[in-house]
């Protein structure tokens, strides 16, 4: 398994007393069986727990409002395991589900259904149906279950009126010890089973349970957070948006003397936009910009609005900006009367009033192709020097950073520190790899970007992998030990040359040539398309790749493809659930469909799953010939603005999935373009009129 960490992220959750705990095993539930409740909606959790001889590593989402998932990684202790040495006591990952079908009412009881251990080795399979009933200040819960779950179960939680952060948990538990994988040599086949006891506590984010069962004793420690909260540090450090008076300038003025546009593009430029260009045309002041930190695209177009009213002509009756996406136009905002503006932004206004005089739309690529010969003109005034741009720490995912920018997009990078695990590799369960990361961008023409980016090994144990890959597919992923064992510490990981273009309205293109990644260079493209109407879209790509030899140099392997992906994308707005399809041939030549489904919480956190089947007979255990191994993985980005004191674009993102398998492996892209616009764009749908946080 893969699981890297791009960021460290803290967070914390408030909450009350909680009508669902979670049990040893991470689903909500009583002490080791489940119960019919289920955790507020967006509620994430992680946990570990011990209760001889299981000691689960475990995270509980409540995906949906009448859906929770469970992932764990369970250690068995005192089990051994045939994978060696370096391995230590067996261990295994499961996955569980859980859906309430009724809701508690006066005269019924909540009612839920779940399975437990859903892939792989299932160890620990189990299905049930679980009901509950809340009397006063006691939950009761009645179930039956099946295969490790064997018969009736139950149990109640009470919490005392003088302290309800406090509950008293009383179960009988129907797990059929006995039979668990290697009970004898664990010992699991001395639990009885039978009565269980326990107290929890829970208080904010939160939360431990001990618990007892015949003369063993268990305990469950979590940290809850609340995801459909907006944001979880108020924004204490943003900067205010632009208030400063200053003389305005007469049309004939503007007209006359580029300065006054020289001005407002380094206020811009100060208040973080990037690729501005102006125009004035004796009506309306247009602009064309895009904004590096904001994450709302209608908070960054109301603060570009307000310096432009500030800073443009005296007499100007329209303003018009355009918001771009790698250099390319994508949204624009037409104000037909400032005045009117204005009184909106001085609070005399409504949302509804300025609504009459604002027209949002798709930018048509040929409109701004012919602007009008004098915005031409002062749109030059640009290409003075910016104030020069320091370099400074950022906060952008990652433990330390370091960033300088150049007045046009693009800039350095260093993160001296990024850290990947690695996890269940034969010959240990866990490896690491300590790296240090500098990157270059450089805008050098229109829509065209040049990226590099190296990688220092600081530290690493992947290298120690001694077992080769025995995949009978072409090798694409698995062989991820052999670039660690071989080469240079330093090397290079990304040298290419991006041209993003704007064919159409609501079409957006890209192509690319060079270094895509670590194990992969080529050339390809990509189109994307939005509707105008409607919560889908659709992309292709098409790249045709060789695979890079270990050295990290300009080496290649005897290895060539070419790869095909049509994807397309669907938006379900009620629960912000996004379900995508890519289909087409894989890197490794096989071809078939990815799913993956994610959800986005209010608070920007996004969580999804992916399951890929393809025609390649992957039979690296635990497939087989005749029951092929099939990929699949989940994973989360996070956007840090919800958890710091100042706004910010950088999110930390993490996946977890198998990786030494080569069937539905994808080429690293060199920018996706539906990932830019469904982030840029996605968080302002959801306000029906991209104006989200207009007025902040």
């Amino acid at each position: 398994m893969f699981y890297r960490i791009s960021g460290l992220v803290l967070g914390l959750a408030i909450s009350g007393s909680a009508a669902a705990e979670p049990n040893m095993f991470g689903q909500t539930g009583l002490i080791n069986m489940p119960d019919a409740r289920l955790e507020a909606d967006g509620t994430l959790q992680f946990g570990v727990s011990y209760f001889e001889p299981y000691l689960p590593l475990w995270t509980n989402v409540t995906v949906l409002p009448r859906m929770e998932l469970s992932l764990r990684y369970t250690t068995i202790r005192d089990l051994p395991t045939s994978l060696g040495k370096g391995f230590g006591d067996y261990k295994d990952k499961a996955a569980d589900s859980k859906v309430l079908l009724l809701k508690e009412a006066r005269w019924w009881p909540a009612l839920a259904v779940g399975a437990q251990d859903l892939f792989g080795t299932e160890l620990f399979s189990s299905r049930y149906v679980v009901a509950g009933k809340r009397l006063g200040n006691t939950d009761y819960s009645l179930g039956y279950g099946s295969d490790r779950i064997d018969g009736v179960f139950g149990g109640m939680r009470y919490r005392p009126d003088w302290n309800s952060n406090l509950a008293f948990v009383i179960e009988y538990d129907a797990n059929d010890y006995a039979n668990d994988f290697g009970a004898a040599e664990s010992g699991a086949d001395q639990r009885e089973g039978a009565w269980s006891y326990g107290v929890e506590y829970r208080k904010g984010w939160f939360g431990i349970q001990l618990a007892t069962q015949n003369d063993d004793v268990g305990i469950n420690g979590y940290v809850s957070i609340p995801l459909m909260k907006d944001e979880f540090v108020p924004k204490v450090h943003e900067p205010d948006p632009w208030t400063h008076q200053t003389p305005a300038a007469a049309i004939d003025q503007w007209q006359t003397d580029t300065g006054y546009a020289a001005r407002l593009a380094r206020t811009l430029h100060e208040s973080d936009y990037r690729d501005v260009r102006l125009g004035f045309d004796g009506h309306t002041l247009s602009a064309s910009l895009t904004n590096v930190r904001i994450t709302h695209i209608g908070r960054a177009i109301g603060r570009a609005a307000r310096i432009m009213l500030a800073l443009g002509p005296e007499q100007m009756q329209a303003l018009s900006i355009t918001y771009t996406i790698n250099a390319q136009p994508t949204l624009e905002y037409h104000f037909t009367d400032v005045r009117k503006l204005r009184r909106y932004f001085e609070g005399m206004l409504s949302r509804g009033q300025l609504n009459h005089y604002l027209e949002i739309r798709y930018a048509d690529p040929w409109e701004m192709a012919h602007l009008p010969q004098d915005a031409a003109e002062f749109a030059s005034a640009q290409e003075e020097p910016p104030p020069a741009t320091r370099v400074r720490r950022t906060e952008e995912g990652h433990f330390v950073s370091f960033r300088s920018e150049s007045g046009l997009l693009g800039g350095f990078q260093l993160v001296p520190f990024n850290l990947g695990l690695f996890l269940n590799d034969p010959n240990g369960a866990a490896r690491y790899d300590i790296f240090a990361t500098a990157g270059y961008t450089r805008k050098i023409g229109p829509g065209r970007f040049f990226e590099t980016s190296a990688r220092l090994t600081l530290d690493e144990d992947i290298s120690n992998v001694t077992r080769p890959s025995n995949s009978t597919l072409p090798h694409v992923r698995s062989d991820i030990a052999l670039y660690r064992q071989e080469g240079q510490r330093l090397k290079l990981s990304r040298l290419l040359v991006n041209q993003y273009l704007h064919p159409a309205r609501r079409t957006w293109g890209r192509l690319s040539a060079g270094l895509y990644e670590e194990m992969f260079a080529g050339a390809g493209g990509q189109l994307l398309y939005l509707p105008a109407r409607g919560q889908w879209a659709a992309d292709v790509a098409v790249d045709a790749l060789r695979q890079r030899d270990t050295e990290g140099t300009f080496g290649f392997r005897d290895y060539d493809t070419v790869t095909a992906i049509g994807s397309l994308h669907y938006r379900i707005p009620a629960w912000d659930v996004t379900a995508t399809a890519r289909a087409g041939r894989f890197l490794a030549g096989d071809k078939g469909v990815r799913f993956e489904i994610k959800r986005r919480f209010r608070s920007g956190i996004s969580i999804g799953l992916w399951y890929t089947r393809t025609d390649g007979d992957d039979i690296t255990p635990p497939g087989s010939p005749g029951d092929p191994y099939y990929d699949k993985g989940v994973f989360a980005s996070i956007p840090l603005s919800s958890m710091l004191t100042r706004d910010t674009r950088a999110r930390a993102s993490m996946s977890l999935s198998p990786w030494t398998r080569d069937v539905g492996q994808m080429v690293v892209s060199p920018g996706d373009l539906y990932t830019d616009f469904e982030r840029a764009l996605h968080l302002d749908a959801s306000a029906t009129d991209f104006m989200s946080r207009f007025g902040q």
